[in-house]
């Protein structure tokens, strides 16, 4: 009995002992996998925060970008209203010499004989070539606009007619076609030639009726219903623009109607 129990002791240290090594080894392999593990995580820890480096520069780059380039857009903005507002300078001293010129015409020349000439009048074909070599092709039609505008400035305005008619032909529905159709009128009504003035403004009306220059065609066409002495269709007209515009059109059309007021009509 104590033989077997003695046997029993000595079998089971000898598995013990043999079963050591291999436990040792286990122990070693789970300790230098969890080593590569934490490895691992702070080479991955390192790609994240070398990710997140990189996005933030570039980031603050792009931003950079953006600032440089609504920089450059303010500019160009800035640049364009001040070109926009030296071309409404330029149209209202247009306007206002027409003015002075149809003052000095209706003071001293016959309103009926000036109309006459105007329509009757012819252009050479050397003003014609003249008109075709100033005129340029462009996309938008802007410079055959100018061209034209500039014979208005220059006073050549058999010359400036024709420069606008063309252009209408050519862009009968473009950026600056209403602008063409109203100086055509504004022209004639410099001539005093009321009658194509007032078929000017009345197709800008029909045509162009979201046109910017509609209040300005309205007054025009009042005035020359004044000039015709039918005062109750001059008055029409200057109360739609009262009615429907503010600012200088409505001023103008309410000096309209007290002047035909204290005309006693």
């Amino acid at each position: 009995m104590k033989i077997n129990t003695l046997l029993a002791v000595s079998a089971f240290a000898a598995t013990a002992f043999l079963s050591l090594p291999f436990n040792m080894a286990s122990a070693a392999e789970s300790q230098l996998s969890l080593e590569q593990r934490i490895t691992q995580l702070e080479q991955q820890a390192k790609t994240r925060g070398l990710l997140q480096t990189n996005m933030s520069i570039q980031l603050n780059e792009l931003q950079n970008e953006v600032k440089e380039l609504r920089g450059i857009i303010e500019e160009h903005d800035y640049k364009l209203e001040q070109i926009q507002e030296r071309q409404r300078d330029i149209y209202r001293d247009i306007e206002d010499r027409l003015s002075g010129v149809h003052t000095n015409a209706t003071d001293n020349t016959n309103p009926q004989e000036l109309a006459t000439n105007t329509t009757d009048s012819v252009v050479s074909p050397q003003v014609t070539e003249q008109v075709k070599q100033t005129i340029t092709d462009s996309d938008d039609g802007r410079s055959e606009f100018d061209a034209a505008f500039k014979l208005v400035r220059n006073r050549q305005y058999p010359q400036a007619i024709q420069g606008f008619e063309s252009f209408l032909a050519k862009y009968p529905s473009g950026d600056f076609s209403d602008n063409a159709r109203f100086w055509i009128g504004q022209v004639y009504y410099a001539q005093s030639n009321l009658i194509e003035a007032e078929k000017q403004f009345l197709l800008l009306r029909s045509d162009f009726p979201d046109s910017s220059k509609m209040s300005a065609a309205i007054l025009k066409l009042a005035e020359i219903k004044v000039k015709q002495q039918q005062w109750n269709m001059a008055k029409k007209l200057y109360n739609e623009v009262l009615s429907q515009y503010t600012g200088a059109p409505q001023q103008l059309a309410r000096k309209g109607l007290q002047d035909i007021k204290q005309a006693g009509h």
